[in-house]
């Protein structure tokens, strides 16, 4: 449902595609059940069944509580991909997406148009762990032979 349950609570307010602004009335964790405001008959609510919800950066900034150091994928969101050697770096591209498979999360690159030009593909994934990635924030993601991920696509 979320990384972040703690924002599930009543008067809190979501955006959808499809049913405007939708505002909590109660949050069930224990079965992953919420009620909105105006949605009271099993009728009514089933029509909300696989609606996403949405805010805003700033929205979602003030209701999570992030430790130092994390960030919300959103911000992760392109900032540059850079491979660290003994010599130097080389800029890989620049994050496209991430996408959790299992408890891991994997962030899709976008190749710099200079790799794709010497026949490397055009995007590639890097697990998020240790032997891959060194450090991760807004301002970039530094690596560590994340180059030889790309090689093998």
């Amino acid at each position: 449902m979320s990384d972040f349950p703690s924002i599930f609570v009543p008067k809190a307010s979501f955006h959808t595609k499809s049913f405007g602004t939708l505002c909590i009335h109660s949050f069930n964790l224990a079965k992953n059940l919420v009620q909105f405001e105006g949605y009271v008959s099993r009728e009514s609510a089933a029509k909300l069944v696989h609606c996403e919800l949405y805010s805003t950066l700033e929205e979602s900034k003030a209701m999570c509580e992030l430790k130092e150091g994390e960030f919300l994928w959103e911000e992760i969101i392109g900032a540059d991909v850079c491979d660290r050697f003994e010599n130097g770096e080389l800029k890989l591209g620049k994050i496209k997406d991430i996408e959790r498979i299992g408890t891991l999360d994997y962030l899709l690159v976008a190749t710099d148009s200079a790799l794709v030009s010497k026949g490397l593909n055009k995007q590639f994934f890097i697990p998020n762990v240790e032997h891959f990635v060194l450090s991760l924030s807004p301002n970039g993601v530094f690596t560590h032979n994340a180059l030889g991920i790309l090689e093998q696509s």
